[in-house]
């Protein structure tokens, strides 16, 4: 058995969107008895909604939270000191920010990120206000007002979390150092007795390359980051060109 892992945007999909070479794709390597982990900074409960049919298990909030089934793999959730840390450097230069737990999203800082970062959850995901005495947070994203803004949070937040931003909008997902993808991937390969050989990762931002440098086998999508192709052993084709099939065809995954 082989374990094979994805990340959603610009990996996996176009927004909700698999393209049908990807969809045969797994569902043939499904069937030769691989499992296929969605490997993602979304939370368990976005990631269930859009994609549970594609997949065995989930990885979720970069690298923090593992499931299968009704099995928890791999819980990390953030300590409620580092969120004070973090809230308190954010809060010092008026960015915006949403925590996610397994199923919700709380925002805090300014006004105007609130709009720009429920576009991305699905409708009523996301509410604002953060009360430490009860979420169970695993990751938070950040919106920026302009490009002198993001380079703000990547200082204050500099040598505590990695900001991968999403494309043209002003926004970012951030992974807290400690925990990473590449993490959850090991202890998901520990946990289903798989040996790091057998494990393939598919990814194209900034919060994929510990996963890509984890795995047996790392792929990049030729829509990739620089960073994410120079650190993977092959680079498929682009998402919206059949990137997924082609790579997993590659390594003899699946017959095509």
């Amino acid at each position: 058995m082989n374990l094979v892992f994805f990340d959603i945007d610009g990996t996996l999909a176009v927004g909700k969107m698999v393209p049908e070479s990807a969809q045969k794709a797994l569902k043939e390597l499904r069937a030769k008895d691989n499992k296929v982990f969605i490997c993602t900074g979304r939370n368990v409960s976005y990631a269930r909604a859009n994609f549970h049919k594609y997949a065995d298990g989930f990885i979720c909030n970069n690298g923090r939270l593992a499931v299968m089934g009704d099995e928890t793999l791999f819980d990390a959730p953030l300590s409620r000191e580092v969120m004070e840390d973090i809230i308190s450097r954010l809060d010092s230069i008026q960015a915006g920010y949403v925590f996610h737990t397994r199923d919700k999203g709380y925002y805090g800082g300014i006004e105007e990120g609130f709009d720009f970062l429920q576009i991305a959850g699905d409708p009523g995901y996301m509410t604002k206000g953060i009360d430490m005495e009860t979420i169970k947070a695993y990751n938070f994203d950040v919106y920026f007002k302009d490009m002198d803004h993001r380079k703000q949070i990547e200082d204050v937040l500099d040598g505590i979390c990695l900001l991968n931003p999403h494309g043209p909008h002003p926004t970012a997902d951030m992974t807290v150092i400690g925990v990473d993808k590449g993490d959850a991937l090991k202890h998901v390969a520990s946990a289903l007795d798989t040996p790091i050989e057998n494990t393939y990762a598919f990814g194209d931002g900034i919060n994929d390359l510990c996963m890509l440098k984890a795995a047996g086998h790392g792929v990049a999508m030729a829509n990739g980051r620089d960073e994410v192709k120079a650190a993977a052993e092959y680079v498929t084709t682009a998402v919206t060109e059949d990137g997924v099939y082609n790579g997993l065809k590659h390594y003899g995954l699946i017959e095509g």
